[in-house]
């Protein structure tokens, strides 16, 4: 990914240009191809180039409108620009115009209304030399980052944090809330980092401030369910699922690099790379497939969840894959190396990345520089029709009701006693009704309990409150799509900064079925689409019917990403317990993470291998409480 820097004095202060260079010191592993800075009274802007599209051969950094008034700093990929051009005016002469240039007219017709009208993965900085304003924006799922401080005289921002580091008097503090609800299991605000002082612009929202002010934060896309979309036929939904999953496929394909993509045997990264070597065979071009696979010496027996047979029926279908395989063995789980923090700003979120890390690194040998996911699916695309059961009994529609659970129960080889009781009687039941049915059936099975932070911890920074208000503002409605809504529209579901980027920075993860278009059509579509005929996401089998091998497009499980994490953890108990050794428990770090819990799922990890007693809430202690435990002794030994 590209990287953009700068700032604003407030206090109208002509600009430093030595203060923009250094931030783009500390970015340029982010940008080989071209760098540069703008200064014009109180502004800067820096711009360091990872050139991916063919338009951005042409980039210069920053870029500048052809009248000099506006200039733009951006880091991302526009996606759907014919409609954008055509939009424009822009005449096909001018249409290999880069990214940036259309922005800027974008802006120039639109103003600060244009970000609803860029679709893609985005974030950039534009400084209106007529308005004297810096407005900002970050695409709608938050998929680049863009951080930023502000004090009463300077707004300060920067791909990284570590952009914003680099100016003297950013903050190097510790953000506890954020460190509380990380370890305590509650969604932090997205907008907030761990870095105490230092923010994240959020998904979907754009941000305006000029000297004199402070700046102003909005909301400009709000994913919604209404209206419904009504077609005449079922096939119909088929055929326009299909045709926006080819066209999101095509425009994360406008590169001039070799391409890569992520296949693991699913129902979601299979279609995207089976869709994409059908686009790049047209072309007479290759791509190159990556996978994890079991190693040879994991001592679980969790084999009937290996995934090669449904990686190879891919490969079968489409001769112009090139496959390359990872074991998950060259990247440790959890690590005590402060030199990480030479790489990266925060702990790692994912307890998986050690597998994930290991594919963006092979795909980049391979010489690519585009590595496609399958991210976001199971969400909207290949939603599995969660909750349509419950809406059919609260409806009344009863004959239906019977036909789907008896259809579901035959696609999903499973019993109609069973699919009923759960996902029929027990919504239906009164929410203390399900949760003493609960503690009589699984009375260990509170995960809460088994988070890595230290309960006075907790009590301070008001967890279990906090706890307490989600719980509270729940949606309950059966379709489980509206009940993700708050959380998509709260602008944390993106992360900030793709999950490439954090392994390597020099390769972008465009993620087709996180296009926009999709997920805006996607949630309006009804429910009973999703799970026609009994089969769990059946909207997108029957769109990619003719593209998915046989024996993917009938599955309907899923192994495990990483059924060896034991395995692999074990394998880091001796660095685990060094680093336990080297803090002792009087070390202030344990005042923050428990360091009793911590202790007790290390034992837990005896011999490798898969164990009944072990389970995902002793990942969430050991993995995410550890590294968590680690960037706090790191970043006080910053101070």
């Amino acid at each position: 990914m590209s990287a953009l820097c700068g700032f604003l004095n407030l206090d109208s202060a002509p600009a430093d240009p030595a203060l923009v260079t250094a931030q783009l010191a500390r970015l340029k592993h982010r940008g080989p191809d071209g760098s540069g800075t703008f200064t014009d009274g109180p502004v800067a802007l820096g711009h360091a180039l990872l050139s991916i599209t063919p338009e951005s051969v042409a980039e210069t950094s920053p870029w500048r409108s052809a009248d000099g008034i506006r200039v733009i700093a951006f880091d991302g990929r526009l996606d759907h620009r014919a409609d954008l051009c055509a939009a424009l005016g822009v005449t096909v002469a001018e249409r290999g115009v880069p990214d940036p240039e259309l922005v800027l007219r974008a802006h120039e017709k639109w103003g600060t209304d244009c970000a609803m009208k860029l679709e893609g993965e985005f974030v950039f900085a534009l400084w209106d030399g007529r308005r004297r304003e810096l407005f900002c924006a970050a695409d709608a799922f938050c998929q680049r980052g863009f951080y930023y401080h502000c004090t009463r005289s300077q707004f300060v921002f920067a791909s990284e944090i570590r952009g914003v580091l680099a100016v003297p008097g950013a903050p190097r503090k510790l953000d506890e809330l954020t460190l509380a609800c990380q370890l305590g299991g509650v969604p932090r605000p997205a907008d907030r980092t761990l870095y105490a002082g230092i923010s994240r612009l959020s998904g979907g929202r754009m941000l305006k401030v000029r000297p004199g002010g402070q700046p102003e934060v909005r909301r400009y896309w709000r994913l919604a369910m209404e209206p419904e979309i009504r077609l005449r036929r079922p096939e119909e939904y088929a055929e326009a699922l299909r045709e926006m999953l080819d066209r999101a496929t095509r425009s994360a394909l406008r590169t001039r690099h070799p391409v890569a993509a992520m296949l693991s045997g699913g129902l979601d990264s299979t279609g995207v790379a089976c869709l994409a070597a059908r686009e790049l065979a047209a072309r007479g071009q290759r791509l190159t497939t990556v996978s994890n696979i079991l190693p040879e010496d994991f001592q679980g027996d969790e084999w009937s969840r290996e995934e090669s047979g449904f990686i190879r029926s891919a490969l079968d279908l489409c001769p112009n894959m090139d496959p390359c395989w990872s074991h998950g063995l060259t990247v440790p789980v959890v690590e005590f190396d402060d030199a990480c923090y030479d790489r990266h700003d925060e702990p790692d979120g994912d307890t998986k990345s050690f597998r994930t890390a290991e594919l963006v690194r092979l795909a980049q040998q391979q010489g690519a520089r585009v590595l496609l996911g399958g991210m976001g699916g199971d969400m909207a695309a290949s939603f599995r029709g969660t909750g349509y059961l419950e809406l059919l009994a609260r409806r009344g529609h009863w004959l239906e009701l019977v036909r789907q659970v008896r259809l579901q129960a035959s696609a999903r080889g499973e019993t109609a006693g069973g699919i009923f009781r759960r996902e029929v009687l027990r919504p239906l039941c009164p929410e203390w009704a399900r949760r003493w049915n609960d503690s009589l059936r699984h009375p260990q099975n509170q995960e809460r309990e088994h988070r890595p932070i230290h309960p006075d911890f907790a009590t301070r920074m008001g967890i279990p409150e906090l706890h307490r208000e989600a719980e509270a503002g729940q949606d309950s409605h059966p379709d489980f799509r509206r009940r993700q809504l708050p959380l998509v529209n709260s602008g944390q579901l993106g992360g900030g900064g793709g999950w490439t980027t954090r392994h390597s920075p020099l390769m972008e993860s465009p993620e087709p079925l996180m296009d926009r278009r999709v997920w805006d059509w996607c949630h309006r579509v009804p429910v009973g689409e999703f799970v026609r005929d009994g089969m769990p996401r059946s909207l997108y089998r029957r769109a990619l019917h003719d593209v998915l091998p046989a024996k993917t497009l009938q599955r309907t499980s899923k192994g495990w990403f990483a059924p060896d994490y034991q395995q692999r953890l074990a394998a880091c108990r001796p660095a685990i317990e060094a680093f336990l050794a080297r803090h002792p428990a009087r070390d202030p770090v344990w005042t923050y993470v428990h360091r009793p819990t911590v202790e007790e799922a290390v034992k837990l990890l005896g011999t490798p291998g898969s164990g009944t007693i072990w389970d995902n809430r002793h990942q969430i202690i050991l993995c995410q409480g550890l590294r968590l435990a680690h960037f706090v002794v790191w970043l006080r030994g910053m101070d």
